[in-house]
C-alpha cells in the first residue's frame, strides 16, 4: 500500500499556481493539479538529477531513454503500438498541438473541435493562424455528421480530447471508428489529446491512432503523475511521414524540454505504475463522493470515466455565470464552463482530486447554495 496521504497545507506550500490564486477563505477546484504526494521513484530520480546539478540543456531526443521508456508504456498500458522513432519530445501538448496544425494540416484550413473541451485548445488554435469550428457534442457522444458538414466546408483537421476534459468522458470504439472512416474519406487529419488516460477507471478505452494510422496522438506522464511544472510531453506519429517532417522542423519551434521533466517521465513509465493504481483508487473513492452529494439535486451529471474532473450542468438554475455565482455565495471556486466552449454555458467544472475533508466541505457548501 503506498501512502498518499497529504493535505491542503503542503499543496500551498509548493507555492504553484494551485491553492495560490485566491485567498485562504476560498476552496480552490479549478487547477488540473492533484493534492497528492510525488511518486516516490519519481522524486528519487529527480533528487538523483537535482544532486548531480544536471541542469544543462536536454538531450536530443533519439539520445535519451524517453521515447523507448514512452514507447513501451504506451504498447503494455495504453494499449497503442508503436515505433520508438515515431515519438518525439515535447515541453507541453499545446506546442504539439499548434506545430501539428501548422506543418501537418492543409494550409489555412480551420479546425474541428468537438466540445466542451479544454479552452486552451482554442488559443492553440488561434495561435496557430487558424479558426476553431465548434461542434457540440450530443449526450457525450460525438456529433459525427456535424463534424463530416465541417470537413466538406473546408476543415482539414480534428482536434479530440480522449478522454475528455472537462467531461471525463470515455468514447465507445464506435463513434471512433466512424470518426477515423470520415477522416479517411476527406483526407483530414485527426489529432488526439490523450493526456487524461491513464486516470481511467475501468477497461474500455481506445487510443484513437489504434484505428487510423494517420493519427497524431499527444501524451504526456506529467498529468497522471502529477508533475506538469517539469515541462515535458509527448507527441506520437501513426504516419512516419509526419515523424520525418517533424524531424526537420528547427529546435525553436519544438524544442524546450526540461531535463528534470524527462527524468521524471522516464521514472514514470518505468517505476510508477503501483502509485498510479493507488492514485487511480484514491480518484475512485473522491468520484463516489461527488457522486453521492449530487444524488438528491436535479442537475445533469454524468459519473467521469476518467480524470478527476466533474462537469456540472447547472443550467436550470438559471445563474448566468455559475462559477462566479458559486464563487460569491459558497466561497468554492470552480472552473466556469464557458470556458470550454459555447456548449459549456451553464456548467461549472470541478477538480475532485483534493482530500476527501475539503472536498465534501465544498460539495456541502454547493449542494446548499443550490438547495
Amino acid at each position: 500500500m503506498i501512502d498518499l496521504d497529504w493535505d491542503v497545507e503542503r499543496s500551498r506550500a509548493r507555492r504553484n499556481k494551485r491553492w495560490s490564486q485566491y485567498g485562504r477563505d476560498v476552496l480552490d477546484l479549478t487547477v488540473a493539479e492533484m493534492d497528492l504526494p510525488v511518486a516516490a521513484p519519481i522524486l528519487a530520480a529527480v533528487q538523483d538529477d537535482v544532486r548531480r546539478q544536471a541542469f544543462g540543456y536536454p538531450l536530443a531526443d533519439e539520445l535519451s531513454e524517453v521515447p523507448q521508456a514512452a514507447a513501451e508504456w504506451l504498447a503494455e498500458e495504453h494499449g497503442l503500438a508503436t515505433d520508438p522513432d515515431r515519438v518525439r519530445l515535447l515541453p507541453e501538448l499545446m506546442r504539439g498541438i499548434v506545430m501539428s496544425i501548422t506543418h501537418l494540416t492543409r494550409a489555412g484550413s480551420p479546425v474541428v473541435v468537438p466540445t466542451p473541451v479544454y479552452g486552451r485548445f482554442f488559443d492553440a488554435i488561434g495561435v496557430a493562424g487558424r479558426r476553431a469550428v465548434q461542434v457540440p457534442m450530443t449526450a457525450g457522444e460525438l456529433d459525427l455528421d456535424g463534424i463530416e458538414r465541417a470537413i466538406r466546408a473546408g476543415a482539414g483537421s480534428v482536434l479530440l480530447c480522449h478522454p475528455g476534459n472537462p467531461t471525463g468522458r470515455v468514447l465507445d470504439a464506435g463513434p471512433l471508428r466512424a470518426l477515423a472512416a470520415l477522416a479517411a474519406r476527406h483526407g483530414a487529419k485527426v489529432i488526439s489529446d490523450e493526456i487524461h488516460a491513464p486516470l481511467r477507471y475501468g477497461p474500455g478505452f481506445i487510443p484513437y491512432g489504434t484505428l487510423d494510422h494517420h493519427a497524431i496522438t499527444l501524451i504526456s506522464a506529467t498529468k497522471a503523475w502529477n508533475f506538469p511544472g517539469l515541462r515535458c510531453g509527448l507527441i506520437v506519429f501513426g504516419d512516419p511521414g509526419d515523424a520525418r517532417l517533424w524531424s526537420g522542423l528547427p529546435r525553436a519551434a519544438v524544442g524546450g524540454m526540461s531535463p528534470l521533466g524527462m527524468t521524471a517521465t522516464v521514472a514514470a513509465f518505468r517505476e510508477g505504475r503501483p502509485w498510479l493504481r493507488e492514485a487511480v483508487r484514491f480518484l475512485d473513492g473522491n468520484r463516489k463522493l461527488v457522486t453521492s452529494a449530487l444524488t438528491d439535486l436535479d442537475i445533469g451529471y454524468a459519473e467521469p470515466q476518467a480524470g478527476y474532473l466533474a462537469w456540472l450542468d447547472l443550467r436550470r438554475f438559471g445563474l448566468g455565470d455559475p462559477a462566479a455565482h458559486l464563487l460569491r455565495h459558497t466561497g468554492v471556486a470552480t472552473t466556469s464552463g464557458a470556458d470550454h466552449g459555447a456548449a459549456g454555458e451553464g456548467f461549472v467544472r470541478l477538480n475532485f482530486a483534493t482530500p476527501p475533508d475539503v472536498l465534501t466541505d465544498a460539495l456541502d457548501r454547493i449542494v446548499a447554495c443550490l438547495r
